[in-house]
């Protein structure tokens, strides 16, 4: 089929509306289905060593040079919480974050902190929250540990409440190998104290392969053998505790944390060969290198046991840790101890956590010092337009943009005489399909699906059920595609374009659609249909009318109005003038998908995977031509 003039001025004028939404600067390379985004600012001046959440939902960042800084509503606040004076020389500073299982009426925030003198020492102190701020005069020591050398390295940091209500604290050896295998001191532990620094009664009162039981205040130790446990984590509803001990010169380890236990520093590193009956192997293991499965420090401790649970539920009960070196994260899987990938290209990670959204929040040192959100997207697996085809510039268009990294297979298909089952009045005889590359040049054509490409479209089990119809499956690189649907020998009627993606699990994805043609009345009204998909979650998605802006047109659309319908035909939400909902002229506008005209219409909704369909129609039975948009938007 030839490219006719009109088409070359049509795919030009529509090419003004293919545009990337949502998408920001990546930080890490992620499976196929996830994005990221930055969460707040950037944080610097400082170096962020962890995180957590407060149960109200707001983000606490420790910096080493002492500033807690919060991160509420997805903004950096401008003043820190707390800012304290630290020694931060090495590896030394504000290194760990805990709220008080009864924060919601006690208000208590406790950190971890290397208190400046000669010498030094590490301190827990506790703070009250007022607001977003710590009450004047609310600090109180809880714990005080052992004085330190001049080694400046290895003081762990991390602190987290168990399910048991006490608080859980971890302690590294201050690079002296001797203080780990010993119950003298509270270095290279896993310590357990009660939430005012007293000790338990039932903490342990000995540990393998060692003589003696711990006296005085060292009977807050809970684990010993441990070099730099700089991060650990609980999982949430068994109370299952995962312990990381960053290794000297070859192994990395995963520890199943039990109380009373010796983990073999410095007897072993990694699991002890040949085995040693008083000490407790890792779990699990991984060498030192620059490659995906090596690094240099293992940081992070993050289960995935969200109330919110947004990604694929074979992540459920998965622990995801990372290297600070390498700036991989990976999944470690219980059930085998074997870990997976997961992202890579991270600048100096340092911690992890799971949000109350079910998203996985990471805290990298790099570019200032950052958190990033990764979160499972929508996906379209289909995206499809009903109109009424005409001839010239009433043929309908149907753009689709392919986002990601990898090429995407997709079968679109132009469909006419079948719409006859389903009641449309009028369906287009023989419709014939184009398919136009971001450039707007032809990549293929085809009448009868049965024509060409006949064996692979009936593998597809996409195949049109009428021969009239057209099909074309091709495998795209990312860009913005065109398909354009015509009646043969100029015939009208009611048609329907669609595209579906023959290849989830690439790494790209379907995001856009955006379909122009001649919006009439009744059953001939721009329709424009989605299907978003995955296994949890689900997707901001921005949809528009467009029609005064199509300038390029006498017989534009003057008043388009739209509605946004669930699969059972319900009505989500109508629109006529995009600003008349404040609120949702706000959030229309922080998109960056403001319609430049008042008269033209626009949704914001999230949608949980499922089927909708979007109906463009003018108002007070106004025609013209009109577009119909619908962005993913993150």
């Amino acid at each position: 089929m030839t490219f006719p003039r009109h088409s070359q001025r049509l795919i030009a004028g529509i090419a003004t509306f293919f545009f990337l939404v949502g998408l920001s600067l990546r930080a890490a390379t992620l499976p196929a289905g996830f994005i990221e985004t930055q969460f707040g600012s950037t944080l610097s001046p400082g170096r962020p060593t962890a995180m957590d959440f407060a149960p109200d939902g707001r983000l606490f960042v420790c910096l080493q040079t002492g500033q807690l800084r919060v991160i509420k509503n997805g903004a950096l606040l401008a003043d820190p919480f707390v800012a304290l004076t630290v020694d931060s020389s090495g590896e030394r500073g504000l290194l760990g974050i805990a709220f008080d299982p009864n924060f919601a009426s006690n208000q208590f925030v406790y950190v971890y902190h290397t208190v400046p003198g000669a010498p030094a020492h590490n301190r827990i102190s506790r703070f009250t929250a007022a607001g977003d701020v710590a009450a004047a005069g609310s600090q109180a020591t809880i714990l005080d540990l052992n004085n330190l050398s001049n080694a400046t390295n290895h003081n762990g940091g991390a602190i987290h409440f168990g399910p048991d209500g006490k608080l859980y604290v971890a302690v590294g050896e201050n690079a002296n190998a001797a203080n780990s295998q010993s119950i003298g001191n509270r270095l290279g532990k896993v310590l357990r104290i009660n939430a005012d620094g007293s000790i338990p009664s039932d903490n342990p009162t000995s540990f393998p392969g060692i003589a003696g039981s711990p006296l005085g205040d060292n009977r807050a130790i809970w684990a010993v053998g441990l070099r730099n446990p700089f991060t650990f984590g609980f999982q949430p509803g068994t109370g299952r505790l995962f312990i990381n001990d960053v290794g000297e010169g070859t192994e990395e380890e995963i520890n199943d944390g039990i109380a009373g236990s010796n983990y073999g520093w410095s007897i072993c590193e990694g699991f002890c060969s040949p085995p040693n009956p008083n000490l407790r192997n890792p779990l699990f293991e991984y060498g030192h290198g620059t490659g995906t499965t090596t690094g240099c420090a293992i940081v992070g401790g993050a289960f995935y046991n969200p109330a919110i649970n947004q990604f694929p539920a074979s992540y459920t009960g998965k622990y995801f840790f990372g290297d600070l070196c390498s700036g991989w994260v990976r999944v470690f899987d219980p059930s085998n101890n074997t870990a997976t990938a997961f992202a890579t290209g991270i600048a100096t990670l340092v911690d992890l956590k799971i949000g109350p959204d079910g998203s996985l929040y990471y805290l990298a040192q790099g570019n200032g010092g950052q958190v990033w959100k990764i979160s499972v997207t929508s996906q379209a697996l289909n995206i499809s337009s009903r109109s009424r085809v005409a001839i010239g510039e009433s043929v309908m268009i149907g753009g689709f943009i392919i986002t990601g990294s990898a090429d995407k297979r997709v079968i679109v298909r132009a469909i006419g005489p079948s719409l006859q089952q389903f009641a449309v009045p009028n369906p287009l005889a023989n419709p014939t399909l184009e398919l136009h590359g971001p450039t707007g040049a032809l990549i293929t054509s085809n009448d009868n699906w049965r024509d060409t490409q006949e064996a692979e479209i009936i593998k597809s089990q996409l195949a049109p059920t009428n021969d009239l119809e057209s099909a074309i499956i091709a495998t795209l690189p990312p860009g913005s595609y065109t398909g354009i649907v015509q009646g043969n020998n100029g015939a009208s009627g009611a048609g329907l374009v669609e595209v579906y993606d023959l290849d989830p699990a690439a790494a790209s994805t379907l995001a856009n659609i955006s379909t122009r043609s001649f919006v009439q009345t009744g059953d001939d009204r721009l329709i424009g249909g989605f299907i978003l998909e995955n296994s949890g979650g689900g997707a901001h998605v921005i949809v528009r009318a467009i029609g005064p802006s199509l300038a390029q047109f006498s017989n534009r659309l003057a008043d388009p109005t739209l509605e946004l319908r669930d699969a059972n035909g319900g009505l989500i939400r109508f629109d006529d003038n995009w600003q008349d909902d404040p609120n949702q002229a706000t959030q229309i506008t922080a998109s960056g998908l403001a319609p430049s005209n008042p008269l033209e219409s626009a949704i914001a909704a999230d949608l949980l995977p499922g089927r909708y369909t979007a109906i463009v129609g003018g108002k007070n039975g106004g025609t013209g031509i009109g577009l119909v948009e619908i962005y993913t938007n993150p």
